[in-house]
């Protein structure tokens, strides 16, 4: 099943690599995941710039846009990119709980 800080493939039309951030053991449950959708027009615009370098079939580089959180159906989910390391977890992290003011 999906897991926290991995990188999905979802099917945001167009399809869009994100970031997991929901907990591993309530992806199991729900039908849904909750994602941090990544763009690869690298700006450094956003809120809380994190951007992740190519990795396992990441093959571009990629901006996490903490500012998108949001939950999706696991049907939209296409495959599996690789992960985040715990730096960058940690990062984005950092960066939801500003968002969320937690």
């Amino acid at each position: 099943m999906y897991k926290r800080g991995e990188i999905i493939l979802v099917n945001l039309n167009p399809a869009t690599p994100c970031v997991v951030v929901s907990d591993s053991v309530v992806n199991e449950i729900l039908d849904l995941v909750t994602i941090i959708p990544c763009t690869t027009n690298l700006l450094g615009s956003g809120l809380f710039p994190i951007n992740l370098k190519p990795r396992d079939a990441l093959e571009k580089e990629c901006e996490v846009m903490i500012e998108q959180v949001r939950g999706v159906s696991k049907k939209r989910i296409l495959n599996s990119l690789g992960s985040v390391d715990a730096d960058e977890m940690q990062k984005i992290e950092s960066g939801m709980k500003a968002l969320l003011g937690l």
